[in-house]
């Protein structure tokens, strides 16, 4: 995932991908290239496929970047994984609706996708924005156009502890143990979403309740 990775919203280095891709073709390994969040930047850098072309089976989804509503995903692959590709799909059963790719199909041919990409990024920089003005002051991290950030918390929290306390009152938000492979100990940080709610106000409620627990003396007066 080389673009805003899910949760730390880390963003790749061109060497980075560079490095991976010809590590895949000197050891001929196959790369899988997660690119759901890569087209909510405003100017797309470069894929790890676009590196390693043979090695690299590249994935995207408009759902992150011009509507929830459009699950659709896309796959460019080599020539020589098709085969094992249409063979895993086809044993998953996986179906998509034809009206859903005829809509899509007619959206990317007449260009009207772009101007939803552009209006799906002012959206989430005016969400940001808010997030900016009550959380600003903490830890987190992720750029204007991420739909969602990486919080460090303080250290008074655990950030499983922290997860419970805001779902108490109603927010819901992701602790990194949610997120961790084996048995290290997770940073100490949650996951907050920022264009999931139905409204910016909804955003803005939910932002004010966090505020009030992130400013409590003791944990013990939350509850």
């Amino acid at each position: 995932m080389p673009d805003y990775q899910n949760p730390t919203t880390h963003i790749m280095s061109d060497e980075c991908r560079k490095m991976i891709a010809g590590v895949a073709v000197e050891k001929d390994l196959i790369v899988i290239e997660d690119s759901i969040y890569s087209f909510l930047l405003e100017e797309p850098r470069k894929s790890v496929a676009s590196y390693a072309p043979d090695n690299v089976i590249y994935i995207y989804s408009l759902s992150k970047t011009v509507a929830p509503g459009l699950r659709l995903g896309y796959i460019v692959s080599p020539l020589k994984y098709k085969k094992d590709l249409f063979n895993a799909l086809y044993n998953m059963n996986i179906t998509v609706s034809p009206f859903m790719l005829e809509i899509a199909s007619r959206m990317i041919v007449s260009k009207s996708i772009y101007k939803l990409m552009d209006r799906h990024r002012a959206s989430t920089r005016e969400r940001n924005a808010l997030v900016e003005k009550y959380l600003g002051e903490y830890n987190l991290i992720g750029d204007e156009n991420c739909i969602f950030k990486w919080f460090i918390l303080p250290k008074k929290f655990d950030a499983l502890e922290f997860e419970n306390l805001a779902y108490k009152k109603g927010v819901r938000i992701y602790s990194a143990n949610k997120f961790i492979v084996g048995k290290e100990k997770p940073v100490n940080a949650v996951r907050l979403a920022v264009t999931s709610t139905s409204s910016i106000e909804e955003l803005e409620k939910g932002l004010i309740i966090l505020k009030q627990l992130l400013e409590s003396e003791s944990i013990y007066n939350i509850y």
